[in-house]
């Protein structure tokens, strides 16, 4: 029989390689060993969430790739799980399958993080920055902060970015540019989520205002895809973002959070609690009532079950030998 490696260990990432081709014998994998999906209720659930976050990793072949995470799922049961806009070959269906059903959320960077810059291409001026950093705490939007985990943006990456845009201050009547086009580029590194953008000549005052200093920020519009609610080490409740849709990305004036509805809906959901009650409780500054324990003051953090959280992520990014590229 073949050797089995260390199969039984929960963490996909942990699979070394005897298990990786053991999985891929079975059928559990892609023929190469990654994307491994084990099929046993033990870590069926967390290898099949990292699988799907983890999509925008992999070769080319993302079509593929969503294909074989599809007929794992349907293996073990948890086809809920695949993402909506998925079709049945592995196809993306279209971005705005999630349009009217989804909360368009938008974040801005702080400080120097963010910067919009004018860079130089050829002779042509393109606007670029940092839209989004991972990692990296933000202000208080109202009754909980917010980080944007490295892995948030893979299934837009997988996808291709389709149909992101670039905005000046989000605005429809101040296009830059579309990934559809060519002549916005997205990217991501260790820091976060960078963009680069070509302006029309139409809105050369854009590029002059970013050139002079007057447009310093960087900002990013998503929908929710997955996201995980615990505490800081203050206390203070904190969502990760670990799945997002991005819709597009902006140069702004004045940054400013906003749109935090969606967030406490999200709340909401994961403590089976009634909206206007969170949301009284996020205008008191109360939602760390949702993470301690009702007997001691000692906090007790709810996890989702089959939850892929924070520290799991991190050890995806972190690990020798990935079981997804």
């Amino acid at each position: 029989m073949a050797d089995q490696g260390n199969i039984t260990t929960p963490n996909p990432a942990d699979l070394d390689a005897a298990a990786r081709r053991y999985a891929a014998a079975q059928g559990w994998a892609m023929p190469d060993g990654s994307y491994p999906i084990r099929p046993t209720d033990m870590h069926g659930r967390d290898d099949l969430e990292a699988a799907i976050r983890a999509v925008g990793r992999g070769g080319a072949s993302h079509n593929a790739i969503r294909a074989h995470i599809i007929k794992r799922a349907q293996a073990i049961g948890l086809s809920d799980l695949i993402p909506s806009n998925w079709g049945a070959d592995g196809s993306i269906t279209g971005q705005n399958s999630l349009e009217g059903t989804v909360e368009i959320e938008r974040r801005y960077t702080s400080g120097d993080t963010g910067k919009a810059e004018l860079r130089a291409d050829d002779g042509a001026k393109r606007i670029g920055g940092y839209a989004a950093t991972f990692n990296r705490q933000s202000k208080n939007l109202g009754g909980f902060i917010e980080v944007v985990d490295p892995v948030a943006f893979n299934q837009s990456r997988g996808d291709g970015w389709p149909e992101v845009i670039a905005r000046y201050n989000h605005d429809d009547m101040a296009l830059l540019g579309t990934t559809a086009a060519g002549t916005l580029r997205m990217g991501i590194d260790s820091y976060g989520l960078s963009y680069d953008v070509l302006p029309p000549s139409s809105m050369s005052y854009v590029t002059e205002l970013v050139e002079r200093g007057d447009v310093r920020k960087s900002s990013f519009a998503f929908r929710t895809l997955d996201d995980d609610w615990t505490m800081t080490d203050q206390g203070y409740p904190l969502r990760r973002l670990l799945g997002v849709q991005l819709v597009d990305v902006a140069p702004v004036n004045t940054p400013a959070y906003n749109d935090t509805s969606a967030g406490l809906r999200s709340l909401a959901t994961k403590f089976d609690a009634d909206l206007e009650e969170v949301r009284s409780m996020a205008q008191a500054d109360e939602l760390r009532k949702f993470f301690v324990r009702s007997d001691g003051p000692t906090p007790a953090v709810r996890k989702k079950k089959g939850m892929f959280g924070p520290a799991a992520a991190a050890a995806l990014l972190a690990r020798r030998e990935d079981p997804y590229v």
